[in-house]
């Protein structure tokens, strides 16, 4: 049986919701949870040249996107996304079971001790330990996210100007639960 062509194929109203979803950069579980599907299979998409991978290099984490010639097909009323940022980076943050991503936005501007962060953190990822916020904080910044300083024997972590911008486009590609909240 031979494949429809691109155009005929996006003409579907499932598929045409499916695409629409990558309309702005996507991982497929959100694209799962925005759809209210279990299962999402992108091979298609991808074969037929409709969706194109931001970060291709991480195994955990990929952004899709629509392609220049699904857009010409659909259309999308939105705003062209900014396609320059570090994805890697940003897939590296989301490709934690949300730990990386809870600590990035728990800690801020004011110099805070691994425990005051992990407590903020616990808001909205309750299974954080004492552990993995020690080895999270030093992978961010090892990243250039987070600085530390030591004082008095007592190590101090925040955000450095990098992990700010960083922290922006996090909030914007992976919103928080309205339930949560933090300043």
């Amino acid at each position: 049986m031979p494949k429809r062509s691109a155009l005929s194929w996006i003409n579907n109203p499932k598929i045409r919701q499916i695409l629409l979803i990558f309309s702005t950069p996507k991982t497929p579980r959100q694209a799962e949870k925005e759809l209210s599907v279990k299962k999402l299979k992108l091979k298609p998409f991808l074969e037929r040249h409709l969706l194109r991978c931001l970060n291709p290099g991480c195994r955990k984490g990929r952004f899709y996107i629509l392609t220049d010639k699904a857009r010409e097909c659909l259309k999308p009323n939105c705003h062209e996304f900014d396609l320059n940022k570090d994805w890697e980076l940003i897939g590296w943050i989301m490709s934690s079971p949300r730990q990386r991503l809870v600590v990035l936005r728990s800690v801020n501007q004011q110099k805070l001790i691994s425990e005051e962060i992990r407590m903020n953190a616990t808001q909205l990822n309750s299974h954080l330990t004492r552990e993995s916020t020690k080895v999270i904080l030093k992978d961010l910044g090892e990243r250039k996210l987070t600085d530390s300083e030591i004082l008095e024997r007592i190590r101090f972590y925040w955000i450095t100007d990098y992990g700010k911008i960083i922290k922006d486009e996090m909030a914007v590609l992976a919103p928080l639960s309205p339930l949560f909240s933090l300043s």
